[in-house]
């Protein structure tokens, strides 16, 4: 991590400290201290993999997906195509489906 990385680390720490897990991630939430349209993509992405590998096909997952996040067809895509491979996606323990990292 970075030294400003570590000090936006000690941050979210402070404003969670003594609470436990899920209440520390609601309570950064409703502080809009996460990124939603990250969480959002990666949301997105991982559901529209389970439904691949469910056997539904990539453009019928899309249109399913994207009734289920109440986003357009175009908006899954964009998220899949464009954000899939970028390297917060797999720095939350994803595997790249092409090169099974």
């Amino acid at each position: 991590m970075t030294r400003q990385q570590e000090r936006f680390a000690e941050v979210l720490l402070a404003q969670t400290e003594g609470m436990d897990r899920d209440t520390a991630i609601r309570t950064l939430i409703e502080k809009n201290l996460i990124n939603h349209v990250l969480c959002e993509r990666i949301a997105i992405c991982n559901r529209l993999l389970e439904m691949e590998r469910e056997g539904i096909p990539r453009c019928e997952a899309m249109l399913i997906v994207a009734d289920t996040f109440c986003c357009s067809y175009e908006k899954v895509r964009d998220s899949f195509y464009n954000h899939l491979k970028s390297k917060n996606y797999y720095e939350f323990g994803n595997q790249n489906p092409k090169h099974g990292r």
